[in-house]
């Protein structure tokens, strides 16, 4: 534990709006923000909402942790983890679906680094899974899902039962009347 350096993740809504609503005992213990990447701005008696950095770089950390780490810190594991061939540390790249049909880059392969795509085993690649996909889609702002099970495992996370689509919209979205994202 080095909580000077990483905390976890909803550590990085303190000072905003959601601190109060975030439930910080719901997150996953194994996902992380360094404090590089908490650490924007300090503000006396304001809200930290316009200072909340975009996470986009991820360390997949034994093949257990996923930290949220700065551009600056990415950048500097760039260099050092590009030397190394190892499997079980890794920097991703994660970008939030914002339009339809985006790749998130998470779990691309050959977009590690080290790269993964030469990897004689398939058991000795990581996948982040599902379910903490889910809460890195929360914690991003994603707005769009690949398919359903990520749309069910997302309202699961937040407790929401989507309703179920009457006749009228069932014949609507078979006709291609409405998109396949609502």
């Amino acid at each position: 534990d080095h909580p000077t350096v990483f905390q976890h993740l909803p550590f990085a809504l303190i000072g905003t709006t959601l601190e109060e609503d975030c439930q910080p005992k719901s997150w996953y213990s194994n996902l992380w923000i360094s404090t590089e990447f908490q650490r924007v701005i300090a503000t006396e008696d304001a809200s930290l909402n316009s200072f909340l950095r975009p996470p986009r770089w991820i360390v997949v950390y034994r093949n257990q942790q996923i930290i949220f780490v700065s551009p600056y810190e990415a950048n500097w594991l760039l260099g050092r983890l590009s030397l190394i061939d190892s499997l079980v540390t890794t920097l991703r790249l994660f970008l939030p679906r914002i339009k339809r049909i985006q790749s998130i880059f998470i779990n691309t392969l050959s977009l590690t680094i080290p790269p993964s795509i030469n990897v004689s085993n398939e058991n000795d690649i990581y996948l982040v899974p599902l379910d903490r996909l889910v809460q890195l889609f929360l914690f991003s702002g994603t707005l769009y899902f690949d398919n359903i099970e990520e749309q069910t495992m997302f309202c699961q996370c937040l407790s929401l039962c989507p309703k179920i689509r009457n006749e009228i919209e069932e014949k609507a979205f078979q006709s291609h009347k409405i998109d396949i994202d609502g």
